[in-house]
């Protein structure tokens, strides 16, 4: 089984080629990117874990960081659709197949860093040609591959834009730190196991649009998956982006009042956004 995988991780090095994406995320001792994210490091305010420790049917929160990439300033440009926040995306496949196309958007956690909650068994067994039987294989190696790209949403369309590349990263080009592929699993003992979930189960990822549905393995960043308490998200408290400004008949003004009532709406680096009256008395 490993000299398969093996061989699978140096083909992918011949097909992607010298043109291959980076990512600003830490490595491990093997050379393949850390994805794992601990929300629960840094007095809660999350870190990069120190390994990828889990096996292909565990819960974790897969994180990327684009500091340094071509997408850190394209996701801070002006969306092409009309409302729309920009955010990245992961196409995914590995060594037992492809790993559910419709799980590849993520949204921000901190700063360039963008992620979810993922269990890959349980995606790859929702709408994709993952072999979940053979990936569950005692001493099985998951080598999952895949290409960042960026996607614009709004309130009811979380696919408003769709495969979008900035200046700089050439359209469909894999992501290789330099071992063909973006991380590996540990190998499977089939003593692992974890609760199964939604999307939908969740606020705040993209749990009404009709377009995805209800996908399983698939849940916002740092959300808690308890078997016996049941499923419950966590709030991140999210930092504020930007402000916008409206008028009590909600006519945008082009930059905050000095006085008066007014309206301020203010963006946070998750997408959403928080609206709040203000009265400033005249001086």
């Amino acid at each position: 089984m490993k000299k398969i995988t093996l061989l699978f991780a140096t083909l992918l090095v011949v097909v992607i080629g010298a043109k291959a994406q980076t990512l600003n995320n830490p490595k491990d001792a093997d050379g393949y990117y850390i994805v794992k994210w601990d929300c629960n490091a840094n007095n809660g305010q999350g870190n990069w874990a120190a390994s990828n420790d889990f096996e292909v049917d565990e819960n974790f929160v897969f994180a990327i960081d684009v500091t340094g990439t071509p997408f850190e300033d394209w996701v801070k440009e002006t969306p092409t659709a009309d409302g729309a926040t920009r955010s990245i995306a992961i196409n995914k496949w590995s060594n037992y197949g492809e790993i559910n196309g419709l799980t590849n958007r993520l949204k921000p956690i901190r700063g360039n860093i963008y992620g979810a909650t993922w269990n890959i068994a349980q995606m790859g067994a929702s709408g994709s040609t993952f072999d979940v039987e053979s990936a569950l294989g005692i001493d099985s190696i998951v080598y999952v591959s895949g290409q960042v790209f960026g996607f614009e949403y709004t309130a009811d369309n979380s696919g408003a834009g769709w495969w979008m590349w900035p200046d700089g990263v050439p359209e469909a080009t894999a992501i290789d730190p330099g071992t063909g592929c973006i991380f590996k699993t540990l190998p499977y003992t089939g003593t692992k196991t974890s609760a199964e979930f939604y999307n939908d189960d969740y606020p705040g990822l993209f749990d009404t649009d009709s377009s995805i549905g209800s996908q399983k393995g698939y849940a916002p960043s740092c959300a808690v998956i308890d078997e016996e308490q049941g499923i419950r998200p966590v709030t991140i408290d999210s930092p504020v982006v930007g402000h916008e400004y409206y008028n009590v008949l909600g006519i945008k003004l082009n930059r905050e009042p000095v006085s008066g009532l007014f309206i301020d709406r203010a963006t946070k680096a998750d997408g959403t956004s928080v609206a709040t009256k203000v009265l400033k008395p005249l001086k």
